[in-house]
């Protein structure tokens, strides 16, 4: 793979992936709640962690196929855009800046499940499109 360059990066369809992924992931997991398969207690856990894994899939999924180029790249954007917002809501709403000082311990396992779908989800359109979307752009 020969796209890994930070030129290749764009920063618009890595919001737009961000957005996806935001938006499967939230559809669901209502979807979830709404049928009655999501569990009271530790299942709680694992269908909020396979949601957010599918989600995260489809975003980097469409970056792979809209944009062709970056693929695992795009994925750490999606995933860096996760934690602005993350790091922007906690200054914005009052008095839950204190996390910060004792986050959660399944936090890095999330962060890390984020990075991982959409960068295989990129990886995966980015193959399907052939991979080879940058060179005949260059042509």
């Amino acid at each position: 793979m020969t796209s890994e360059h930070l030129n290749n990066l764009h920063p618009g369809w890595a919001v737009g992936g961000w957005l996806v992924s935001i938006a499967v992931t939230s559809a669901l997991y209502l979807g979830m709640v709404g049928i009655g398969i999501l569990p009271v207690g530790v299942g709680t856990a694992v269908g909020i962690v396979l949601a957010m894994a599918v989600g995260f899939y489809a975003g980097g999924l469409f970056v792979g196929f809209r944009w062709g180029s970056a693929p695992i790249l795009h994925g750490a954007a999606i995933t860096f855009l996760s934690i602005v917002v993350w790091f922007l809501g906690s200054l914005a709403s009052p008095g839950s800046f204190q996390e910060w000082t004792d986050p959660s311990p399944v936090l890095p396992g999330i962060i890390l499940a984020q990075f991982l779908a959409a960068s295989a989800g990129g990886w995966t359109g980015y193959r399907l499109t052939g991979g080879d979307v940058e060179d005949a752009r260059a042509q």
